[in-house]
């Protein structure tokens, strides 16, 4: 009680050093000798710090008399003094909560809250952003404070994506949307989502009015379909590179060439600005392997080659990324064959000899018939002959070679 009273004499001692010290204030500036306003419960009305002190501050809102606001009524924030938040000639708003003969009381606090309020009401009807601290995670979202408010983020609002921690945004100052509001049940819902989709848009927007089909750009694959390969190239902006278009020969699935976070260069081939949506190739950065067929097969070569693909009328051969060679099932082998699979199977090597080729239709035509034919002639050829018979005639028989060997003249014999 005695502490109290000591400080209440304190305060006062402070008022009437002011009063002493600070002229009238004129020029539409409030004086303190006028006339105190009609204070209607549930006002808003502005007056002036005259004094402060650790518990409790004075204000005068018009007149000659100063009324107190003690610390619980100054602000929504944890302070232990109210020296923390005003000082001596602040112009503050307040809020009359009680309006009697005996005792005035007055809220800095809640006038500060009923203003912000109506901040709120007027950019939520307006579609304004609204600027604030993610403050904790709760349940559920986050709470914001803005303006001395606390809001609501839930936490499907929280960013473009799924956020598994919460707390990582903890502190960060941001910028979101009112997307549900109540000032009478003092509710305000909040999105930062929009606000990020929003800039994201403007990004997007940019980005497709500079980009042209031509260009080479560097991007990170971000997803891999059986259909293809989602590549990022920045700013959020995805195209899509189709299985088609990963290599010049087939493949099955993209992982066979591409792995997810992997950083690669790609050629845009089509862009739709209107839907949004980026056609890519990593193929298409190099020639196509047909260009250079001519200069590196010549008919006659015997080649080897993978099966890659058999059909009614005959297998496919791989040779290199991007040809493919055909042995007709006339090729496969001198006998008659029904079905190709009866002498190769896919997945097997094969040596083949060309026979044609017609780089305008990306053409190669092989047999497998031929090669074995060149292999065992060639294997003929290189046998090794008997001593002796290389230069013998065709008549001579076999008792004429060996009586030369032997050095014995049957002519000459016969004659004796």
């Amino acid at each position: 009680m005695e502490e109290n009273q000591i400080k209440s004499e304190q305060l006062t001692e402070e008022v009437n050093k002011n009063e002493a010290s600070e002229p009238a204030v004129e020029n539409g500036e409030m004086r303190l000798d006028q006339e105190i306003p009609l204070l209607e419960e549930g006002s808003i009305v502005e007056g002036i710090i005259v004094a402060v002190g650790d518990d409790e501050v004075a204000v005068n809102v018009g007149g000659k008399s100063d009324l107190e606001i003690p610390l619980r009524e100054l602000t929504a924030e944890k302070i232990s003094s109210a020296r923390e938040v005003v000082k001596v000639g602040d112009k503050i708003n307040v809020m009359v909560i009680k309006s009697e003969d005996e005792k005035t009381l007055l809220s800095k606090k809640r006038a500060d809250e009923e203003i912000a309020w109506s901040k709120l009401a007027d950019n939520y009807k307006n579609r304004r952003r609204v600027r604030g601290q993610i403050v904790q995670a709760i349940k559920g979202g986050l709470q914001v404070k803005l303006e001395g408010i606390i809001a609501f983020l839930p936490a499907s609002q929280a960013d473009l994506g799924f956020v598994s921690d919460l707390t990582t945004l903890e502190g960060l100052e941001a910028e979101f949307y009112l997307i549900d509001f109540d000032p009478e049940r003092h509710r305000a819902v909040l999105s930062r989502k929009e606000v990020l989709a929003e800039e994201r848009q403007v990004i997007e927007d940019k980005f497709y009015r500079d980009l042209e089909e031509g260009q080479t750009k560097t991007g990170v694959v971000t997803r891999l379909t059986p259909f293809g390969a989602f590549v990022d190239l920045g700013q959020g902006v995805e195209g899509l590179l189709h299985i088609s278009e990963i290599a010049w020969e087939r493949i099955r699935h993209p992982s066979e060439r591409l792995t997810e976070g992997e950083s690669l260069e790609v050629l845009v081939i089509k862009v739709d600005r209107e839907a949004k949506r980026l056609s890519l190739s990593l193929k298409q950065l190099s020639a196509h392997p047909w260009t250079k067929v001519e200069d590196k097969y010549k008919v006659g070569d015997v080649i080897e080659g993978k099966v890659v693909r058999l059909a009614p009328f005959g297998a496919f051969v791989n040779l290199e990324e991007g040809v493919d060679g055909l042995i007709h099932i006339s090729q496969l082998s001198e006998r008659r064959v029904e079905k190709p699979e009866e002498v190769v199977q896919v997945g097997e090597t094969v040596s083949a000899k060309i026979i044609k080729i017609e780089p305008e239709q990306r053409r190669i035509g092989l047999s497998l018939r031929e090669a074995r034919e060149q292999k065992n002639f060639a294997s003929e050829k290189n046998k090794t002959p008997i001593p002796g018979l290389e230069q013998a005639p065709l008549s001579s028989s076999l008792g004429d070679l060996l009586a030369e060997k032997m050095g014995i003249d049957y002519k000459d014999q016969s004659e004796n």
